[in-house]
């Protein structure tokens, strides 16, 4: 079964109607940093966006290929998209 990480950790994903302090556990990830508007046809936010996919996707599936990255596991994908 894929590793679920908005079910795993809800505290995160579904934030209660109150501000909190929360301990986010140290995590892995993929993450490009700039700025841009997300509406120009051929700007930077854009192509950022596909490198994301393009590497999260490389990466969901090598499971399937010969070589296996040591330390995966598998996990529903997901994708944050924050601007800003």
């Amino acid at each position: 079964m894929a590793f679920d990480y908005k079910k795993e950790y809800k505290e995160f994903y579904m934030p209660k109607g109150t501000p909190s302090i929360v301990i986010v556990p140290k995590m892995n990830y993929i993450a490009v940093r700039g700025s841009g508007n997300p509406n120009d046809e051929d700007g930077e936010y854009k192509q950022a966006i596909g490198l994301l996919y393009g590497i999260a996707f490389t990466i969901k599936m090598s499971k399937k290929g010969d070589h296996q990255i040591d330390g995966y596991f598998d996990y529903k994908k997901f994708l944050k998209l924050v601007n800003g």
